[in-house]
């Protein structure tokens, strides 16, 4: 785990990371936060694993970029048991893609 990873991986067990705090000027890195959330409810983590989840996968994608999301994602998804294909990963962080953009704008 790179030293990003770890400082937010911290920082979500001890329920201190907070999404926007660190997506509040990155539609990216928001989609990549809320992607981790999807997928985390979709896997039925509970709340502590799926803060931590979504951290991984926000701070994989400011590192490694979509492709990398959508692979990770997907691989954990169907590993996890949740029968899903890469399309509709991709087609999920499109609209996750669309909904951090309302989410900045309605914020500025």
């Amino acid at each position: 785990m790179t030293m990003e990873v770890e400082t937010i991986a911290r920082r979500a067990t001890t329920h201190d990371w907070c999404p926007e705090a660190d997506t509040r000027d990155s539609i990216p890195a928001r989609r990549n936060a809320l992607a981790g959330l999807w997928a985390g409810r979709l896997m039925r983590m509970p709340d502590e694993t799926l803060a931590i989840y979504a951290a991984e996968v926000h701070a994989s994608g400011t590192m490694s970029g979509s492709e990398a999301i959508v692979q990770k994602l997907w691989y954990d998804l169907n590993r996890a048991g949740v029968p899903i294909s890469r399309d509709a990963v991709v087609s999920k962080i499109g609209e996750l893609h669309r909904d951090a953009m309302g989410q900045l704008s309605a914020t500025d």
